[in-house]
């Protein structure tokens, strides 16, 4: 057995978590680049992301705690959490494609905010309709929504 002190041990044992940070780390991205996504296919909320409010024009959907509320300026809807949770699986799930075409944006149907946990500021989704498709522009950027449709990601009456 080698003799070292106890400075010195604990020096081992820290340069050999580095060393296992460093793997993880290296491996994490060696082992995930076969996985990547089509370009063509992409999520409407990004990837990872927690929602925390969705602030439709008149209603706003607040999580609290492991839950969800509705709340309007006039009144609380009467939504169901499992209601509300499906809504929000939907926005997670939703998926949409580049779309090259840039419409006149003179007046989207449905305006939608949503916060993340972590950020700040809220980001813009604007929704319209162009003949049988469901565009939606997201930082300047339009995309085309494949699924689900339209109206599942907005709260029903």
């Amino acid at each position: 057995m080698i003799k070292l002190s106890q400075r010195a041990w604990n020096n081992v044992i820290i340069v050999s978590m580095l060393v296992l940070i460093m793997l993880f780390n290296f491996s994490s991205s060696f082992l995930n680049d076969g996985s990547k996504q089509d370009l063509s296919s992409l999520t409407l909320v990004p990837t990872n992301m927690v929602i925390t409010t969705m602030a439709f024009e008149q209603d706003k959907v607040e999580r609290i705690g492991q839950g969800w509320r509705t709340t309007s300026g006039k009144y609380a809807r009467g939504n169901s959490n499992e209601e509300l949770e499906s809504l929000v699986e939907h926005w997670i799930n939703a998926e949409i494609s580049l779309f090259d075409p840039s419409p006149n944006w003179a007046s989207p149907s449905l305006t939608v905010q949503l916060w993340f946990a972590g950020q700040a500021l809220p980001i813009e989704y604007q929704f319209m309709q162009l003949d049988d498709k469901t565009l939606v522009k997201i930082d300047q950027q339009t995309y085309q929504l494949i699924s689900p449709s339209y109206q599942m990601l907005t709260l029903s009456e």
